[in-house]
C-alpha cells in the first residue's frame, strides 16, 4: 500500500491527530535536530539512554504529516531497543509498519529517524568529520529527489 491507500492514510491521519511522544523531553541524554528544505519540516528527536539502550524516545518541531506519523511510529519502535539496532533501521522499517509512502514524501517520513542516528552518533562521541555524511549517504536514495 502506498500514501493515497486507504490503509495509508489512515495511519498517517491518525498519528498526526494523535502524536506519540511529541513532547520536548527534559531529562534527555542527547538531542538532536534536523530541518527538510523541501517541505519545510523542522525536528528535534529527544533520546534517553541507558546501557546502549533506548530508554525514552520525544520528539518536537514544526512537522507535515507524514513527517509527525513517521516519528511517532519510529517511537513506538525504538523506545527498549539497543543503539545497534535502531542504527540499522531504515525506511523499509516504517513502511513494513504500513507507512509506505510515495518516493518524494519519503524524506518526510524517514527524517525523525536520521535524526535519532545523529544523536546516536553524538551520544558515541563519533562525530569526526564525515560520520553525519556517512547517513546521509545510506539514506541517499531516500532524501535524495
Amino acid at each position: 500500500m502506498t500514501y493515497g491507500e486507504p490503509h495509508v492514510d489512515v495511519l498517517i491521519a491518525e498519528y498526526n491527530a494523535h502524536p506519540v511522544h511529541n513532547f520536548a523531553m527534559e531529562d534527555a541524554t542527547v538531542f538532536r535536530h534536523e530541518g527538510n528544505f523541501i517541505c519545510g519540516d523542522d525536528i528535534t528527536v529527544y533520546l534517553r539512554i541507558e546501557d546502549e539502550t533506548i530508554q525514552n524516545f520525544s520528539f518536537d518541531g514544526n512537522t507535515a504529516s507524514i513527517t509527525t506519523a513517521g516519528a511517532s511510529l519510529l517511537a513506538e519502535l525504538i523506545i527498549g531497543k539497543s543503539l545497534d539496532e535502531v542504527m540499522e533501521r531504515g525506511y523499509d522499517t516504517l513502511s513494513a509498519q504500513g507507512l509506505n509512502v510515495l518516493p518524494r514524501r519519503r524524506r518526510a517520513a524517514v527524517i525523525a529517524l536520521l535524526a535519532t542516528r545523529n544523536a546516536i552518533h553524538l551520544y558515541r562521541k563519533d562525530t569526526l568529520p564525515g560520520t553525519e555524511d556517512i547517513i546521509v549517504e545510506e539514506f541517499e536514495d531516500l532524501l535524495d529527489d
